[in-house]
């Protein structure tokens, strides 16, 4: 992974657009789009305050993970995977990218091997998840806690939904008003399958 891919990570995991970046180093919104781009690189004290402003180093960002980032996780990320906040999205298998999550958020999880971050569609989950939100999911998670936040998937359509459970049935519920609650009787939810519990996310992803 290189300066640029790293950079565009750590400031969309941070909720940051590259005018925020501009503005904060006192630069151009198209110098952030050359370094982005991979037509530039910045040196001397404008890259120390762009680590700063990222949390993380200036080795890091020139050299990546043999130079960690301060307080921060490097997890799978599978890009183009989606889960939808809506009626459901397909996907397909993908190689995985590495981005930062807070190392504090990992040091709570089981299993912290196999968790993975992927993206959100739509805007069933809106306020709280927007389009293009990511969110870190652990697969060892798979028994319904009342209220909390999972990955389904259904037949082969991957949907990130808050899950409700009682003796008979599922209930599958949305945070945006404008979508009705969902009820299965637990018998035919044959293509039902609970992919794992979503414990963080990042909800403002501007690009």
């Amino acid at each position: 992974m290189k300066f640029l891919n790293r950079l565009k990570i750590k400031r969309k995991i941070l909720g940051l657009t590259q005018k925020n970046i501009a503005d904060a180093l006192g630069i151009t919104k198209v110098a952030v789009s050359r370094w982005e781009l991979g037509h530039s690189i910045p040196n001397g004290l404008t890259l120390n305050k762009l680590a700063v402003l990222l949390g993380t180093d200036a080795e890091y960002l020139l050299n990546g993970d043999k130079h960690k980032c301060k307080d921060v996780a490097m997890i799978d990320f599978y890009e183009s995977v989606l889960a939808s906040a809506g009626n459901g999205f397909m996907n397909h298998t993908e190689r995985a990218m590495k981005i930062p999550i807070p190392q504090s958020v990992i040091n709570n999880q089981t299993n912290k091997e196999s968790v993975c971050c992927i993206r959100v569609s739509g805007n069933s989950m809106e306020p709280v998840l927007g389009h293009d939100s990511v969110i870190a999911l652990n697969p060892h998670k798979k028994i319904i806690q009342d209220g909390m936040m999972y990955v389904i998937r259904q037949k082969e359509l991957l949907r990130v939904k808050i899950l409700v459970e009682t003796p008979d049935e599922i209930i599958i519920k949305s945070y945006n008003s404008n979508f009705h609650d969902e009820v299965y009787k637990k018998e035919s939810l044959d293509d039902f399958e609970i992919v794992g519990q979503v414990f963080w996310y990042s909800s403002s992803l501007n690009v």
